[in-house]
């Protein structure tokens, strides 16, 4: 039975990192897998009833900062996946996103991997044009489409497509959604493939 399934994600997310490469190693195999970029600030000004380009603020006290770095590298060795602290710390992930929704699948879901590995293991700036290029050259999409994510309109159409997203019952990532049903988090894969596997199947 293939399902399709909607894989909402911002590249800023380390476990959006580590769900992208489950996904690329086919840990869950056979359904239709569609990336939908949205900016995690967006989503986060929306549950706090701002407009969604506020400025940002952190939504992290302390100890859950603390309690989510050592989380991060904890999952990282579980997995075995390289992980590099990312430069500059908090990344500029918009003109990436912005992209992302510029490109159709499955490009899509192969440069979203590239720019997640690109952030996470190499440490590269991915709001740079010249980086963004470089990942794009990867998929083989059109490289004209870079200056194109760096536009006005590229902006407000990924606010767009989050409010969309936060208003299907998105409020984080990364998200996987199948119909009504929403699973949040990278550690939910499992739960979605028991899900899938015992959905009847006149429901797929």
């Amino acid at each position: 039975m293939t399902v399709s399934i909607d894989v909402y994600y911002d590249f800023r997310s380390p476990y959006a990192y580590f769900a992208a490469n489950r996904l690329h190693d086919r840990e869950i195999d056979g359904h239709a897998w569609r990336w939908c970029p949205v900016s995690i600030d967006v989503l986060l000004n929306l549950q706090a009833g701002r407009r969604p380009w506020a400025p940002y603020s952190d939504p992290l006290s302390a100890p859950k900062r603390a309690h989510l770095i050592a989380d991060v590298r904890r999952l990282a060795a579980y997995y075995d996946l390289p992980l590099r602290a990312p430069r500059p710390a908090r990344p500029n992930s918009v003109p990436a996103l912005c992209l992302a929704a510029l490109i159709d699948e499955p490009a899509r879901a192969a440069f979203s991997i590239v720019v997640l590995n690109a952030l996470w293991r190499e440490q590269q700036d991915i709001a740079d044009p010249e980086v963004l290029a470089a990942c794009l050259a990867c998929t083989g999409a059109k490289a004209d489409l870079v200056s194109a994510a760096f536009t006005e309109q590229a902006r407000v159409h990924l606010a767009e497509q989050t409010q969309e997203a936060y208003a299907r019952g998105i409020f984080g990532v990364p998200s996987f959604a199948v119909g009504a049903d929403v699973f949040f988090g990278n550690d939910r894969l499992d739960l979605l493939r028991w899900t899938i596997e015992r959905r009847p199947r006149s429901a797929s």
